[in-house]
């Protein structure tokens, strides 16, 4: 549906205050939430089959704890997860293009501003790639 708001989502306390925001964000635009879980494993150092599908049960995993507690917070909030096999800015960003989204909500890390430019953090290079609004909630969730 046109308009929904995506939630990259890891299981990390940021995201965790991210799904909360992204809960009240969708029932404000009355969107739908689409959880988002993006992954890539590098092909360096031989098979990596059985580690790709570990990260893929993981993912799923997350994604379904996700969920779960979307549907906690607001019971008729319409939600789903994807597990997404890409890098997470480039998952995400496909997914806002896919679902005609209006905005990503991804939590922020302790890191601070200069730790996540130098490191290359998802919200940071979000917020530079993005053509829809990128909320990002800090990890206290304040």
């Amino acid at each position: 549906m046109a308009g929904d708001i995506v939630l990259g989502y890891d299981g990390s306390e940021g995201s965790h205050a991210a799904l909360r925001v992204a809960v009240t964000v969708a029932r404000a635009f009355d969107a739908d939430l689409v959880i988002a879980f993006g992954y890539e494993v590098s092909p360096v150092g031989g098979e990596t089959a059985d580690y790709r599908a570990r990260v893929e049960a993981f993912g799923n995993g997350v994604v379904a704890q996700g969920v779960a507690a979307a549907a906690e917070l607001d019971p008729d909030l319409r939600v789903e997860g994807l597990v997404v096999d890409d890098r997470p800015v480039e998952a995400l960003l496909d997914v806002v293009a896919a679902r005609d989204a209006r905005m990503i909500v991804v939590g922020g890390n302790e890191s601070g501003p200069l730790m996540g430019a130098v490191l290359g953090a998802v919200p940071h290079k979000l917020l530079h790639r993005s053509t829809v609004p990128v909320l990002v909630v800090p990890a206290s969730g304040d």
